[in-house]
């Protein structure tokens, strides 16, 4: 028996999905696409660790109640842990940005689920040791790596079991290292209506209790795409039991590496920033949006809820990552074609955010436009706004 801690980043701002496409998801309460998604894993009793966005939440809150009541329903399928508000690059976030981001978040999935373990996923994988020491002082326990996210040499200094992670200040922190590899395995099981791949791998893999992570929108960017994804779930082995991470945490005992320069990591490794700057063709957004960041204190509550939109990573991944391409089965003739996996036009809604944000004084009407991408602002900043005025919620 392998026990597997199924971590699943949900994110509705994916560069992949369009906001229309977001749209159509939400739509039709407890026969909608989302809801199908989430009630499989009830109907199944299939453990997942839900690291929803924050925006995301509000989003569903808004236009698929229905699926916040479903997860809030049953923490015997949904572990909440920790995101941040916006899924954003935290490589560029200053400390009181990176802080915003996280509190909000947080409040968010408080307000909306009434519950949290307090384990935090960082988008992307990507994270400071600066605030590693910040999220120690939230009380955050533990956050996630993945060593297929760097390079060979440095995945090769990433303990596999969990361990005692670095931070300024002499903070430490849990670090649960995720197997990459699982990622494939999911992504090729849902693919080819086939879970062999996945079972086999978690087989291979030599601890007792493997963690993976995924994207839980994946299914939404393909065909058929909730029925790949029930298909993967009901062939999943029954050698393979699911547990949260909270019930997996009382089977670790987290390492401390000691050898200052020696063959394991003491600190977080800094990820690369070259996918999201291939070609530098944001460079003028990044810098605009970090000019906003510089007097975040002084921006008005309603400043604030709209600089998270321009944080999202995705803008840049939509323009500056090529568009996937996979192979996918046709259950109906059983042969496989391939598939492409468009990138959206978030790199427009970023700029159209930006000309939001620069000009509500003068021009307050710019949030009760018509695209569904100025809706999700409106509704995401008139959330926001609602925490940000609370008694215990910070300006």
């Amino acid at each position: 028996m392998r026990k597997i801690v199924d971590v699943v980043n949900l994110n509705a701002d994916a560069s992949c999905l369009s906001s229309t496409s977001w749209q159509s998801i939400l739509q039709g309460g407890k026969h909608s696409t989302l809801f199908t998604f989430l009630q499989t894993y009830v109907q199944l009793r299939k453990k997942i660790s839900l690291g929803v966005l924050g925006a995301t939440v509000v989003d569903m809150a808004k236009w698929n109640p229905e699926a916040v009541a479903l997860i809030k329903d049953h923490p015997e399928v949904f572990e909440i842990i920790l995101r941040p508000f916006a899924h954003d690059i935290s490589l560029l976030r200053s400390p009181e940005g990176f802080a915003l981001n996280y509190r909000y978040g947080k409040e968010v999935l408080l307000n909306e689920f009434g519950r949290v373990e307090p384990y935090f996923l960082p988008p992307e994988f990507m994270l400071t040791n600066y605030q590693v020491a910040q999220l120690v002082s939230e009380g955050v326990q533990g956050t996630f790596v993945n060593a297929n996210r760097f390079t060979s040499d440095v995945k090769k200094k990433i303990p596999t079991v969990p361990y005692m992670v670095r931070g300024v200040n002499e903070t430490r922190l849990i670090c649960v290292p995720v197997f990459g590899e699982l990622t494939r395995a999911y992504l090729d099981s849902i693919h080819r209506y086939d879970a062999r791949a996945w079972n086999s791998k978690i087989m291979e893999l030599p601890n007792e209790v493997c963690v993976s992570w995924r994207d839980g929108e994946s299914p939404f960017l393909i065909p058929d795409g909730n029925e790949r994804e029930r298909g993967w779930l009901e062939s999943e082995s029954p050698e393979i039991e699911r547990i949260f991470v909270t019930e997996a945490r009382k089977q670790w005992t987290p390492q401390s590496p000691t050898a200052e320069g020696g063959d394991r990591l003491l600190s977080y490794p800094v990820h690369s920033f070259l996918a999201w700057v291939k070609e530098f063709r944001m460079l003028g957004f990044v810098q605009k949006v970090n000019a906003y960041e510089e007097r975040l204190k002084a921006l008005s509550v309603q400043e604030k809820t709209l600089w998270f939109s321009l944080i999202n990573s995705d803008i840049l991944s939509a323009v500056e990552k090529a568009s996937p391409v996979v192979s996918l089965l046709d259950r109906t003739t059983n042969r496989e074609y391939s598939f492409t996996i468009w990138r959206s036009e978030r790199g427009f809604e970023g700029e159209d955010y930006l000309y939001v944000l620069d000009n509500l004084q003068e021009k307050p009407e710019l949030l009760h436009g018509r695209p569904f991408h100025i809706q999700r602002l409106a509704n995401r900043s008139a959330y926001l706004t609602m925490l940000m005025v609370k008694p215990n919620g910070s300006h």
